[in-house]
């Protein structure tokens, strides 16, 4: 049950730090192409934390929030980041770099559990 928890917690939490990083950068972008991609991106993150959250009620579980560390932690960056270099391809950068972090945090909780 333990490792469970500490599975949904985390999936849980990946998503949460993704939609806070989209939510840092969303206004920085101009053009509609990228726009609509990023809308879908957070769409996808926020469907997948409803799907997560309804395993957590089989489960009884309360599924953690990220730290509000965390989530400064988040904005500083993106926005030094961007205020360095705002152009789309930095954006873009942005966004698979968040991705990878989150893809690796997966796989290495994918091998703990095996």
């Amino acid at each position: 049950m333990e490792q469970t928890k500490k599975l949904i917690n985390e999936l849980h939490k990946a998503a949460s730090a993704a939609i806070v990083g989209i939510d840092n950068i969303k206004n920085e972008i101009e053009t509609e192409k990228l726009k609509s991609l990023i809308k879908k991106q957070n769409k996808y993150y926020e469907e997948f934390i409803k799907d997560i959250k309804k395993i957590a009620v089989n489960y009884e579980i309360e599924p953690d929030d990220i730290s509000i560390f965390m989530k400064a932690n988040s904005f500083m960056v993106s926005k030094m980041e961007t205020m360095m270099d705002g152009s789309e391809e930095k954006i873009a950068e942005i966004m698979i770099n968040g991705t990878k972090m989150g893809i690796n945090q997966m796989d290495e909780l994918i091998h703990e559990f095996e």
